[in-house]
């Protein structure tokens, strides 16, 4: 199964957030540091709550525009001011509103802006590969796949319908987002076994995915 950077990269992260959730559930100064650091952040969105909303969904935005922004660690945050529900649907919304930043980004300035910021080996592969076979389940897949800029910026080169696209990309936003919430839900409520569980449990959808997507790559 072919790996690139981005794979890498996100496997790094993944590695040193349980490591911080671990050692954070297992040590009771760091539990009660983490407790009083959100309760901090907490008054002071609570004094500016649109600023605080604002704040919150340019990250979103971004991480999903740049693979090496991460919104992931702000996610508590949320989830302890605002509650599950309305941080999941920030969190969706700047999802959306970054990947399709990305994907005009691209499909105005073009390939030479869009490798700025990507690997090219795994640009070019996928962008062979949906020049052809921009199918709609294909797509989607790519999207479970790689929760990444990538898919973005490749549809936008290849000026693939926004119209298009875009439920698509709303559609493949919503498990990304109710998996990380639940994961910051996880974390704020010092449930330690619940994140790892959950963690690995997404991990293992998202290379079911993308074991899916080489296959058809493969047969295309």
């Amino acid at each position: 199964m072919p790996h690139h950077p981005l794979h890498h990269r996100r496997l790094v992260v993944l590695v040193v957030v349980l490591l911080v959730v671990l050692g954070v559930g297992q040590s009771a100064v760091l539990s009660d540091a983490v407790r009083e650091l959100l309760a901090v952040v907490e008054r002071v969105v609570r004094s500016y709550p649109r600023a605080g909303m604002a704040v919150f969904l340019v990250f979103a935005a971004v991480s999903a525009m740049l693979s090496f922004f991460s919104s992931t660690p702000i996610v508590p945050v949320g989830v302890y001011v605002w509650g599950a529900e309305r941080t999941m649907l920030l969190l969706w919304i700047g999802g959306v509103v970054g990947g399709a930043g990305g994907y005009w980004l691209a499909r105005t300035l073009g390939r030479r802006v869009a490798l700025r910021f990507l690997p090219p080996e795994p640009f070019h592969r996928y962008e062979t590969f949906f020049a052809t076979r921009a199918q709609w389940r294909s797509i989607l897949l790519f999207r479970l796949a790689l929760q990444s800029e990538l898919p973005s910026y490749v549809l936008g080169v290849l000026r693939y319908p926004f119209g298009k696209y875009l439920p698509i990309m709303a559609l493949a936003e919503l498990p990304f987002v109710a998996v990380v919430v639940y994961l910051g839900d996880a974390f704020v409520r010092g449930r330690s076994s619940v994140f790892v569980l959950t963690l690995a449990a997404s991990l293992g959808l998202t290379v079911l995915a993308f074991r899916r997507l080489q296959r058809e790559m493969r047969a295309g």
